[in-house]
């Protein structure tokens, strides 16, 4: 595959994961009025708790085997039989650490209970997570197959459907039986078993699965996860710790308002997700091939896609108010100020996507992830611990940030040190510095004079200000830009081995 066809495909594939993420999100947000009307802020803190207690477990009971299943396809993809060995062996031996650990836990339940979900029954909601545990694991294989065969559209549709099943179980449970928390959980548990069983007879159906337990593709995919665990761990755990932190020195309302907070921010990190997950798969190729020139195809599609983000993340941070205040319910009003502080630190976190893929491409450098993650978690316990019982989600936040920092900072180092793939610090530092300019610029108003109050003028502003920042974005990179969507019209012509894209 030619360079301009493989660029043409990252630039696509991120559209289409980028699209159909925002479009999810979307639709999500524009049920939050619902949502809030029937569920409490106690309600969003307790759902909060166990959301970030599913994904931190996943990672452990796992043994973070989903980077696997993205990184061996590159290796295995010439030998089907062997990739369907792979990922059955994958399927197989996750479902029954899924198990056991289901198990493990409902016999420590007490202790789960005390320390994990205080204030919180047994019996249906920490049953349900436990049960939620075994199929959640699975989820995220089947997201990582797909991506790792770079089939964008299919994952779009695939994602809306599940989207749409969640949907209406939890207006059935929610809002039609009114059981609250219970309803969500159960809404969730439900679409996990149904996503499952979509997985398996999808791979069965398409010949992609061969269910066994080859002990040597599972030594070797154990070799690369294993050492993975803290930086993929790391973040969620500290999430959670913050959560049950603050449940504990303020109350599970507050919790709720920093989920509702978070689920703003939640967006800017879809965005960040869906684009390395265009990226990561493109620069996997860019870095077995070596092309000449490939590092500044590389810096180049870097500094778009970096930029290109930044709107996203403004206007995010900008209009947040404006939909919370509009839309929700009074209780929730205060959890706007929260949203810009946390878009700022996945802005941090722009960098880190970037640099930290080089680590994953080399499965020698991925066990040095460790170094990185483990440090900065630590860090962000250790200041979420200090902070929290002083200025509560606000200190959460804080811990966050410095932790961020400290993450990027290693990362870089780490993998400038490994390769240097024609990343430059300086452009991502200005970025960044620009992104967190205007998004304060924007809302100078907002925390000076319309706290909590809708003001038509003060949206025109925000609406300005993004309109500002788009044009510093598209008027450097317009050659670029031209030049990707000509690609896109001529593609198909120009180059005959981009027909299966």
């Amino acid at each position: 595959m030619s360079k301009k066809s493989s660029s043409a495909k990252v630039f696509k594939n991120s559209i289409i994961y980028a699209g159909s993420g925002i479009l999810l999100k979307c639709f999500s947000f524009f049920l939050l009025p619902l949502y809030t009307s029937y569920l409490t802020t106690e309600d969003y803190g307790i759902t909060s708790i166990v959301n970030s207690f599913l994904v931190v477990s996943s990672f452990i009971v796992a043994l973070s085997l989903y980077s696997a299943v993205m990184r061996f396809y590159v290796d295995l993809k010439d030998d089907k039989e062997k990739l369907k060995r792979f990922y059955g062996t994958i399927v197989v031996f996750v479902l029954l650490m899924g198990v056991g650990a289901a198990g493990i836990l409902y016999i420590f339940r007490d202790i789960l209970s005390r320390y994990v979900f205080k204030d919180m029954d047994f019996y249906p909601v920490i049953l349900i997570c436990i049960l939620s545990l075994v199929f959640y694991c699975q989820h995220a294989i089947y997201e990582n197959v797909l991506k790792s065969q770079q089939k964008a559209k299919k994952y779009a549709i695939i994602s809306i459907c599940y989207f749409f099943l969640t949907l209406f179980l939890n207006v059935l449970f929610v809002v039609g039986f009114k059981q609250g928390a219970v309803g969500v959980l159960l809404a969730g548990l439900i679409g996990y078993i149904v996503y499952f069983l979509f997985f398996i007879i999808d791979m069965m159906k398409n010949d992609m699965i061969t269910f066994c337990i080859d002990r040597s593709l599972l030594r070797d995919a154990l070799k690369y996860s294993i050492p993975i665990i803290p930086h993929n761990l790391s973040t969620q755990l500290a999430m959670l710790i913050s959560k049950v932190l603050i449940g504990d020195a303020a109350s599970l309302g507050a919790v709720g308002l920093y989920s509702i907070a978070s689920q703003f921010g939640n967006i800017a990190d879809t965005i960040q997700n869906y684009s390395d997950t265009a990226y990561s798969p493109w620069l996997f190729e860019q870095l077995k091939e070596k092309n000449q020139g490939y590092k500044d195809v590389i810096r180049g599609t870097s500094k778009i896609l970096s930029a290109v983000m930044g709107v996203f993340f403004i206007g995010i941070a900008l209009f947040a108010q404006d939909y919370i205040i509009l839309f929700l319910d009074k209780r929730y009003a205060g959890s706007w100020k929260m949203v810009p502080l946390v878009v700022c630190v996945f802005t941090i976190k722009i960098m880190y996507y970037f640099y930290v893929s080089v680590l994953f491409y080399y499965k020698k450098a991925s066990k040095l992830l460790f170094i990185a993650t483990l440090t900065s978690s630590l860090v962000n316990i250790l200041l979420s611990y200090l902070m929290i019982p002083m200025w509560a989600a606000y200190g959460s936040i804080f811990a966050d940030t410095c932790a961020m920092i400290m993450r990027v900072i290693i990362i870089v180092v780490i993998s400038k040190r490994y390769e240097d793939i024609g990343l430059r610090i300086k452009d991502f530092l200005i970025r960044i510095a620009i992104i967190v300019l205007f998004i304060f610029l924007g809302l100078f108003f907002s925390y000076t004079r319309f706290e909590y109050e809708f003001n038509g003028l003060n949206f025109l502003y925000k609406i300005l200000v993004v309109v500002i920042y788009a044009i510093t974005v598209f008027i450097p990179y317009r050659k670029e830009i031209k030049a990707f969507l000509h690609r896109k019209r001529n593609i198909r012509k120009n180059d005959k081995t981009v027909k299966h894209i």
